[in-house]
């Protein structure tokens, strides 16, 4: 079964989640940031943003989604991972290089130095304040082609302490732009994701992001009308750099344009954005099963965060094939060399052993004559020790003999153990049953068990829900069930108490 993936992004205005399993998106939620809390995609306040992150964690648990199109179910983020979830969170990508590199054949012994090294010689800035990503890509045999993310440290390392402040430890990152086209099935595309106050720009080709474009819009701006001239323009920028250095295979009107954001739903400025190109244009697509309710737009960069353990990059078809983990090095898990491990232990080991036989010969070489010397008493030794033998062996069948009906006992006790178990297990089962079957305005607050059987209480705000709540555990077959009482109280809502034998 698919494992359940928490996604989760930071925009300057909220943070939204999203979970999913498998190729299904199941649950979703955001919550408003105040101003200054995140600035350009980078968090200001680690303590505040952390409380958040928590609040948004804690309200997951009561948003209702349909399950196998039957019922609506809440369940608890302990029950969503079982200890066995990942979180993925992502990066706005603001301030961030990306290069194709070409180097010569290389093992990927040597490949992390050779990638720093061409990446501090072809990119415009420092490293010294830059993390390091990178995915050897196919090349052929007389290159080796690196896909190379470099991205501020200081957003990365912030992002990752305020997670740590509200208790939780991501396993993967990844840039907003690369995961953008994680569902795009052509080898050659140009995405635009414009929103009110942001526009990302990615031109893939070859199944490669090829130019990344990201950058904040006017904040004093009040429609997003008001960006489409800059839209416009940032868009024919993007395609003329392109071109310029693709001659030989530039961008044609065959090429698709996918939109998303605020673009997406403002059909009618499509045909200005790709002017000349003449391009097609759709929104776009999402490799995953999305509920209707759901605003993908709104959502898209953690689909495509959810979307990477879907391995699409190893798929037949035309997915991007750049599918990283940008997590600093210093916080992934650490992996286990068995080659560092073992070779230490096998040296100290033998060297005690060499030291452990010099000894040996050395005191044997030493003890032979008084060993000589020592044996006759010995063998007496051993007549003596003879009649102590048997003794004992008296001794150990009579100490037999006794604790065989200790034995007995025990197995009394497991058997007893083991019926209480089982009866556990029922209780519990029960219990689950009765408090699953109750309706979204039935509050189950307390299960009592007498000699009678159980008597289960709560509270509704409709005097009906309780009745077709009482309906529902009579028509499982399982319990019979009396209604005790339906009182009115004073918080308005009815008391209710039921009899279930």
């Amino acid at each position: 079964m698919a494992k359940r993936v928490a996604s989760l992004y930071f925009e300057d205005t909220n943070i939204r989640l999203l979970i999913a399993r498998g190729k299904k998106a199941e649950r979703w939620a955001s919550i408003p940031l105040e101003p200054g809390l995140v600035s350009g995609g980078v968090i200001v306040d680690e303590i505040l943003v952390a409380k958040k992150i928590q609040e948004l964690f804690t309200a997951i648990r009561r948003v209702r989604t349909e399950t196998a199109g039957i019922k609506k179910v809440t369940t608890s983020m302990a029950e969503f991972f079982n200890g066995n979830g990942k979180i993925i969170i992502g990066l706005s990508g603001r301030d961030s290089l990306y290069r194709v590199l070409s180097l010569p054949p290389l093992p990927d012994s040597m490949l992390g130095e050779a990638v720093r090294r061409e990446a501090g010689r072809v990119l415009p800035v420092s490293l010294n304040d830059l993390y390091l990503a990178y995915q050897r890509i196919p090349g052929s045999a007389t290159e080796t082609r690196v896909f190379v993310a470099a991205f501020p440290k200081n957003a990365a390392d912030i992002l990752i302490r305020t997670m740590s402040t509200a208790g939780f430890k991501p396993r993967v990152l990844d840039l907003a732009p690369l995961v953008m086209v994680m569902s795009v099935n052509e080898p050659k595309a140009i995405i635009v994701d414009a929103r009110l106050d942001s526009l990302n720009i990615i031109i893939m080709s070859e199944r490669v992001p090829q130019v990344i474009r990201s950058l904040n819009l006017q904040s004093e701006t009040k429609t997003f009308s008001e960006n489409m001239p800059t839209i416009v323009e940032e868009f024919s920028r993007t395609v003329a750099f392109y071109n310029s250095s693709h001659a030989q295979d530039p961008l044609t009107s065959d090429v698709p344009v996918f939109v998303s954001g605020d673009l997406a739903d403002a059909p009618d400025t499509w045909k200005s954005l790709v002017g000349g190109l003449d391009s097609k244009v759709t929104i776009l697509p999402v490799a995953m099963e999305c509920p209707q309710e759901l605003p993908v737009s709104e959502f898209i960069v953690n689909i495509g965060l959810a979307v990477k353990e879907l391995g699409l990059d190893k798929q037949p078809g035309n997915y991007s094939l750049v599918n990283l983990n940008a997590l600093p090095s210093a916080v992934l898990p650490k992996s286990v060399n068995l080659y560092r491990v073992i070779v230490p232990v096998v040296a100290v080991v033998g060297i005690a052993g060499i030291v452990l036989m010099w000894n040996t010969w050395h005191n044997t070489k030493n003890n032979t004559g008084l060993l000589q010397s020592q044996l006759t008493n010995v063998q007496n030794q051993i007549a003596s020790n003879s009649k102590l033998v048997t003794q004992l062996t008296a001794q150990n069948q009579a100490t037999q003999v006794q604790i065989q009906p200790l034995k007995d006992a025990a197995n009394v006790f497991v058997t007893k153990m083991t019926t209480l178990a089982t009866a556990r297990n029922l209780t519990t089962s029960e219990v689950h049953q009765m408090v699953s079957l109750a309706p979204a305005t039935v509050i189950v607050s307390d299960v009592a068990y007498d000699i009678d059987g159980m008597t289960v209480s709560g509270f509704s705000a409709t005097e009906g829900d309780v009745l077709n709540y009482a309906q529902s555990l009579r028509n499982t077959g399982g319990f019979n069930v009396v209604v005790s009482s339906i009182d009115y109280g004073s918080n308005g809502t009815y008391q209710f108490s039921l009899q279930i034998k």
